[in-house]
């Protein structure tokens, strides 16, 4: 009977868990890139109300809408989001969010659309109603394939990470 031998790769644990948490960061950063692009944006408060909270956490609707002016599309401003970083060498889970108290009625999840009518009066520049974003746009991100090109894309960019791009363990 063969006997079983055991080897250890010293520092591969740690590249494994450099690995998961780089491709956890790159894909949490463009996933709510993506959501702020293909989303609503009426005059901005919902684009800003996405947030990433490390670990698995609630995110709660605590935000209310500033009442500033809609901006056009032609002068968005997509803000950066903050991505907490990993500490340790512990695994990362991030949670994804948007803390605006419509938020389930700007992300299709309550049932039927509603026409939200333009507060500011009759500019020409804005429409009466609010087409920023097609009806069902998050769920077609998230069922649609897109998440899951995504998360290949960041995967493939995370691989490019010259800090994880090859194992280098102390032999022994």
């Amino acid at each position: 009977m063969a006997r079983r031998t055991s080897f250890k790769l010293p520092g591969f644990t740690t590249w494994v868990e450099n690995i998961k948490n780089t491709v956890s960061q790159e894909a949490a950063a463009q996933i709510v890139d993506d959501l702020k692009q293909v989303g609503p944006y009426w005059s901005g408060d919902f684009e800003s109300a996405w947030v990433v909270k490390a670990g698995k956490t609630r995110i709660n609707a605590t935000r209310e809408p500033s009442g500033e002016a809609p901006r056009t599309p032609r002068n968005q401003q997509i803000t950066p989001v903050q991505i907490p970083k990993p500490v340790g060498r512990k695994s990362v889970e991030y949670t994804i969010g948007n803390e605006m108290v419509y938020r389930d009625v700007a992300m299709d999840l309550d049932p039927g659309r509603r026409r939200i009518t333009n507060p500011w009066g009759k500019d020409p520049a804005v429409p009466a109603q609010n087409p920023t974003a097609p009806q069902d746009w998050y769920r077609t991100y998230v069922e649609g394939g897109n998440l899951r090109l995504t998360l290949q894309q960041s995967t493939n960019r995370a691989a490019k990470d010259p800090k994880i791009r090859g194992f280098k363990g102390k032999y022994s």
